[in-house]
């Protein structure tokens, strides 16, 4: 537990970022001495024969030519098609795992036998536990019955509004809830915001009579 909070919170943060910034600064010094080695200014000759400009040409050239075979290879199925999480999760975060058969098991429930404490699952797996429900209202010019507030897990969002909407089955019997969604979808939807009009507001003191 010790050893993934430190890596969670601590060596992903600090180590990613540097790691890119001395590659980063290996490309662009290296590339800078090698063109600084070819390039003579005490000969007058046209661009043309500057020995620089063709390296630096085919340099890019060589970039360009190794990016669009890492982007296109396996045909259908390089990197920049597949999927990417949005959100606060660490980059070497585990996978959750996928929802138990077993989940849903006994008589399916409804919206009202949702109850606090109850795991709100998404198609890839647990994505958060239900704190409470919220009446319904307008958020981004879109009317919703009602809002689940719960607290992410898994790396998800510290605190999800989620539309009952998206709510696709309930089991009371196992205490969980199934979405219409993907884990990482929550942000796109804008249900890690709190939804318009929502204002936290301390609660009213009593009077004091003297």
């Amino acid at each position: 537990m010790v050893v993934s909070w430190v890596r969670r919170h601590v060596v992903v943060p600090l180590v990613v970022p540097v790691v890119a910034s001395i590659i980063a600064a290996i490309c662009i010094v290296g590339l800078g001495k090698i063109l600084l080695h070819y390039y003579d200014n005490t000969l007058s000759r046209p661009d043309y024969e500057r020995a620089e400009l063709p390296i630096a040409l085919g340099v890019a050239f060589a970039v360009l030519i190794i990016a669009t075979i890492v982007a296109t290879r396996p045909k259908g199925n390089g990197p920049l098609d597949r999927e990417i999480v949005v959100g606060d999760r660490p980059l070497f975060a585990p996978e959750p795992p996928p929802p138990a058969v077993s989940l849903r098991q006994g008589q399916p429930g409804t919206i009202a036998d949702i109850k606090p404490g109850d795991t709100l699952y998404a198609r890839n797996g647990a994505l958060a536990r239900v704190v409470g429900l919220l009446p319904g209202g307008e958020d981004h010019g879109r009317h919703y019955r009602g809002f689940i507030y719960a607290t992410g897990l898994y790396g998800a969002s510290d605190e999800l509004w989620i539309p009952v909407e998206a709510v696709m089955a309930v089991y009371p019997g196992t205490h969980s809830v199934f979405l219409a969604i993907k884990g990482d979808e929550t942000e796109t939807f804008g249900w890690d915001r709190p939804p318009e009009g929502f204002v936290r507001t301390p609660p009213e003191q009593p009077a004091v009579h003297g």
